[in-house]
């Protein structure tokens, strides 16, 4: 409970503080995340500090929690799902249909590394197994039934919406 409180906090706090950043003048939305600061530093149990060392709190306990999420679950700099130790991996997601089976990348984007290689669920049921959709012109990569070599292939993800 604590932890969920001290996320929200961070999370109200940080959005005050951009939209404070944004329009100097709002000293509203300044106070705001300050008041934020303030109560996470005393969720916290520290000191209280001026207004603008509370909104740096803010800022320093977002990178924290930020860290600490992505050392539950690293990745090494030679990761086999070529994330480079990112997490995310570019991955082309469209390729234009020229005909006879021919087919160009035309769209990419960063999508979630599952740590090796991926293979596809043979039960997907966006795909029906087969790894791609089709729409006029167009082949896009299924994200929904990837599976990783490390896990069983019974196993489907949630979607990785990208």
């Amino acid at each position: 409970m604590a932890s969920e409180q001290r996320q929200h906090l961070i999370t109200r706090g940080l959005l005050l503080d951009w939209a404070a950043t944004a329009a100097p003048t709002d000293n509203a939305t300044a106070s705001a995340a300050a008041n934020a600061g303030h109560a996470l530093r005393a969720l916290d149990r520290r000191t209280a500090l001026n207004d603008l060392r509370a909104r740096a709190y803010l800022r320093d306990a977002f990178r924290d929690l930020d860290d600490q999420d992505e050392d539950d679950d690293p990745h090494p700099l030679n990761c086999a799902g070529r994330c480079d130790g990112t997490g995310e991996a570019l991955t082309v997601l469209t390729w234009e249909h020229h005909g006879d089976g021919i087919y160009t990348p035309v769209h990419q984007e960063p999508v979630l590394c599952l740590g090796a290689p991926t293979a596809h669920a043979p039960d997907c049921a966006t795909c029906e197994g087969h790894g791609f959709t089709y729409t006029p012109g167009y082949r896009e990569l299924c994200l929904d039934g990837r599976t990783s070599d490390r896990e069983p292939a019974e196993a489907t993800s949630a979607s990785q919406g990208a």
